[in-house]
């Protein structure tokens, strides 16, 4: 089974399936660096002659993978596990690694989709999509939407294709 599939109901085909734009995580690879230039001049620093220069070694290298940890690994399984989903009948955003939440707005209650995009997100082809729905929680925001104009026509597509005829096939 496809990775995607798991969030189709069994009257439901498969449109479009994306990911947070990678750009998400350079801001944590970023950290990353720092973070183990800071543990490597600490190790450096710390002297291993002295009595507690070992424990205080292993202290520094425990340090910085804690750090590493925290500050790029976690954020890496977060953006790894938000997928943006859209389907014949609703369009879908799922996020979280060990606590999960989704939220679906069905097709039928979309009323708006707009997309912003500014000057760097345009040069690296990702920016931010608005659903407007007439649901009690009104909008929804995909933010680091690869390609957002692309995802914006296809909800309209599949939108148009709904009004139509609900029963008929999905556009490709």
């Amino acid at each position: 089974m496809p990775i995607a599939d798991r969030y189709l109901a069994d009257d439901e085909d498969l449109v479009y399936y994306t990911r947070q734009h990678w750009t998400t995580l350079v801001s944590e690879f970023l950290i990353l660096l720092v973070i183990i230039a800071v543990g490597g001049a600490l190790a450096w620093v710390v002297p291993t002659e002295e009595e507690w220069g070992g424990p205080a070694l292993w202290a520094v290298l425990g340090a910085t993978l804690l750090a590493a940890l925290w500050f790029w690994l976690i954020p890496m399984l977060q953006w790894r596990s938000t997928v943006y989903v859209l389907t014949t009948k609703r369009l879908h955003k799922r996020m979280g690694f060990l606590t999960k939440s989704g939220r679906s707005i069905p097709l039928t209650r979309v009323n708006d989709v707009s997309y912003s995009v500014n000057l760097w997100e345009r040069i690296m082809r990702y920016g931010t999509l608005h659903i407007q729905s007439a649901s009690e929680q009104g909008k929804m925001t995909l933010k680091h939407v690869p390609d957002p104009e692309l995802l914006k026509t296809k909800v309209y597509q599949q939108i148009d294709r709904i009004s139509a005829d609900p029963y008929s096939e999905p556009l490709p």
